[in-house]
């Protein structure tokens, strides 16, 4: 992992729930110090919070919070980019500073026109970073060093996995591993659901579907089997798990997975127009 010399400021422009899980993974893991780091966020009441609960400082002004920035963390959303970063602050940074986006639908190129003349990293987290099991898609530009990269990926591995990849993977990336995580909740809602259905108490039928989405997932990392495998150790000829599987089939939820991820990319497409 990558060490990061005391020196270094990192600034996280904006700083919910995402930027939080970030934050909070370098802290807990010793990667930074509290000193190294500083957030600038609108409310005084965020501020506040941030400040107690993580001794980092904090400011509203999003300009005076990079002057001395080596890594800048863009946590904001994206529809709020070019409201926190306007000219001020791009007149602020220090030509050394790196810039790290987690916002989903802005590219590299966009992200240039953004903050011109800084080397760039695109990255794609997912919400399961604020429990230390986060999946991140990094790619970088080809200002970014090598050992900057490995800082970004330090960062995001102190709260999960992480992997480069080319750009063009990013928007599938994003369909699959960004968004995952709401069909996953999706699932889990139902599969509870239809065990209150089937005579549980509610409570019991929510932690039991949690944890076998989470274990079956965790099979699928460690033994390195394809799922198909996986599913069919426990599916016995003319079981019980092969009647269920048929009605998931007849329900097409192979299809509905399809659509989901190619309404991703649809809507994605979309909101770079």
């Amino acid at each position: 992992m990558a060490k990061i010399n005391e020196g270094y400021k990192i600034v996280f422009i904006g700083c919910g729930a995402m930027g939080e899980a970030i934050l909070k993974g370098m802290l807990g893991g010793g990667l930074v110090k509290k000193e190294q780091v500083t957030a600038a966020v609108p409310t005084a009441k965020r501020q506040a919070y941030l400040q107690e609960t993580y001794g980092i400082a904090v400011t509203g002004d999003n300009s005076a919070a990079v002057k001395e920035a080596d890594l800048v963390i863009l946590a904001v959303k994206p529809q709020m980019a070019k409201t926190a970063v306007d000219q001020a602050l791009v007149d602020a940074l220090p030509e050394k500073a790196n810039i790290l986006s987690i916002m989903g639908s802005y590219d590299l190129a966009m992200l240039h026109a953004l903050v011109p003349g800084h080397p760039v990293i695109r990255s794609m987290p997912n919400t399961p970073l604020a429990v230390g099991m986060g999946m991140t898609a990094l790619t970088a530009d080809s200002q970014v060093s090598e050992e900057t990269l490995e800082l970004a990926e330090a960062i995001f591995q102190s709260c999960g996995e992480t992997v480069r990849v080319d750009e063009k993977a990013m928007e599938a990336i994003t369909a699959i591993s960004g968004c995952g995580p709401g069909y996953f909740f999706v699932v889990m809602d139902a599969l509870a659901d239809a065990g209150v259905m089937a005579g549980l108490p509610r409570a019991l039928a929510i932690k039991l579907a949690a944890q076998t989405m989470a274990g079956s997932g965790v099979m699928g990392l460690k033994t390195g089997l394809h799922p198909a495998q996986l599913r069919d150790q426990v599916t016995s000829p003319g079981g019980t798990t092969i009647a269920g599987i048929k009605a998931l089939e007849n329900h097409g939820v192979r299809g509905a997975f399809y659509d989901a991820v190619q309404a991703v990319l649809d809507r994605s497409a979309a909101l770079k127009k």
